[in-house]
């Protein structure tokens, strides 16, 4: 057997498992989810002591909700790994309160991208917010939400 052949029976095996490793990390090293019922409740009280009060909860489609790039390429892989019986994949669902201003015309509305009983992304939309409290509140939602990747979108 000559030297290139021999490498690359040697070789192939090892970048194999590597990228099984690799792929099965990016799949699931991110497993520190909130509940999806706590949600509401995580946003009430990262908005506590501030000038919002809650003022109502709906149901969403999902595809309403903006997520990161890298959670939308997971949730893509996941789903088509659920069709071919390799993963499960629970029911998606959003979840959209809105909070307004007791004050003034502020208004926030915080998306939740739910996957069963876990809340998987947030994105939080903004209207009518001073830059100096806009940071206020990105700090305090940052602090209540540590393991997300929070999108901020204006109205």
């Amino acid at each position: 057997m000559n030297k290139t052949k021999r490498n690359k029976l040697i070789i192939f095996p090892i970048l194999l498992i590597l990228g099984f490793f690799l792929f099965y990390k990016f799949m699931t090293y991110d497993r520190n989810y909130t509940w999806s019922k706590e949600y509401s409740f995580e946003v009430v009280n990262a908005v506590k002591s501030l000038d919002f009060e809650f003022q109502k909860s709906e149901k969403i489609n999902t595809e309403n909700i903006k997520l990161p790039n890298e959670k939308w390429i997971k949730l893509k892989i996941q789903k088509m790994l659920s069709k071919v019986d390799l993963m499960s994949y629970g029911k998606e669902f959003g979840e959209k309160i809105t909070l307004n201003s007791t004050k003034s015309e502020q208004l926030l509305i915080c998306k939740g991208w739910c996957l069963s009983d876990h809340l998987i992304g947030i994105e939080i939309e903004h209207k009518n917010i001073d830059s100096k409290t806009l940071e206020k509140i990105k700090q305090r939602f940052e602090s209540q939400f540590p393991n997300y990747k929070l999108i901020w979108t204006e109205l």
